[in-house]
């Protein structure tokens, strides 16, 4: 075969090539298929008429090349030497291994199930050769037809020459802390009056969550101290909220905690 090949590591006939690799005198890891991909088709592109006969000893020499290579880069077990390696190994030793080869099964099954996939989409697509009509040269507006760069230049320093606003900056305000203890005179009041009443009606849910908060730790306060009553007929449900008849005036003073 007169075709030349140029690579790292070789320089010569591509027949020849083939020889040393199959005799492992050259990796075929080394050897890029690719590029001697494109300098076939350089090569041909260059005669001036096709020769069948170098077309089709390339194709020939270029697929065994193609599966020597593609055969080195899956090792090739035969079932006996699988079973020597089995018996070997320790029944846990023999079951890692198994587990070893089924997630590499499983990781080259998915990755065949993918590009069926999209060999299956892209076969359904078709690249446009032709861009727009006649008709449609002119629907796109023109945003700057009538602009000249004068006229830019005096916009960007419009723009850039605008006054910055200062903002009233809000970060030194301190956050407004709700007292327990307002709430919970609050509630008990409210209960002590009505004999009962709803949590939701206490704190609805358009309420801010703080002040949600500290309304049910209030409630929860005036059980502590035997005031009020609470019943739930399941969990997130509405908490029902009774006055002890009887009961003594809570004791709610400052020191009772916060919410911010």
């Amino acid at each position: 075969m007169a075709y030349r090949v140029r690579i790292d590591g070789f320089d010569g006939p591509f027949d020849l090539l083939l020889r040393l690799v199959s005799r492992r005198a050259i990796d075929i890891g080394s050897i890029s298929v690719a590029a001697v991909a494109d300098q076939y088709l350089a090569f041909m592109e260059g005669m001036d008429e096709l020769d069948l006969e170098v077309a089709s000893d390339f194709l020939l020499v270029a697929s065994t090349l193609l599966e020597i290579k593609a055969a080195s880069l899956v090792s090739l077990e035969s079932d006996d030497d699988v079973r020597e390696e089995l018996e070997t190994l320790s029944a846990s030793e023999a079951r890692e291994a198994l587990i070893g080869r089924l997630l590499v099964y499983k990781q080259f099954k998915n990755a065949a199930a993918f590009f069926e996939r999209r060999f299956e989409q892209c076969g359904r697509r078709h690249a446009r050769t032709c861009g727009p009509g006649e008709e449609f040269r002119d629907v796109e507006p023109a945003v700057l037809r009538d602009v000249s760069a004068d006229d830019l230049g005096g916009i960007a320093a419009l723009v850039a020459g605008r006054p910055r606003i200062a903002l009233l900056e809000s970060e030194h305000v301190a956050e407004k802390t709700i007292a327990v203890a307002d709430c919970a005179r609050r509630i008990h009041r409210r209960v002590r009056e009505c004999g009962h009443v709803m949590f939701s009606d206490i704190a609805p849910a358009c309420a801010p969550t703080d002040v949600r908060v500290a309304d049910f730790l209030a409630v929860l306060e005036l059980y502590k101290q035997a005031t009020v009553d609470l019943a739930q007929s399941g969990p997130f449900a509405d908490i029902a909220i009774d006055f002890v008849e009887g009961s003594v005036e809570p004791v709610l003073g400052d020191e009772n905690e916060e919410v911010a």
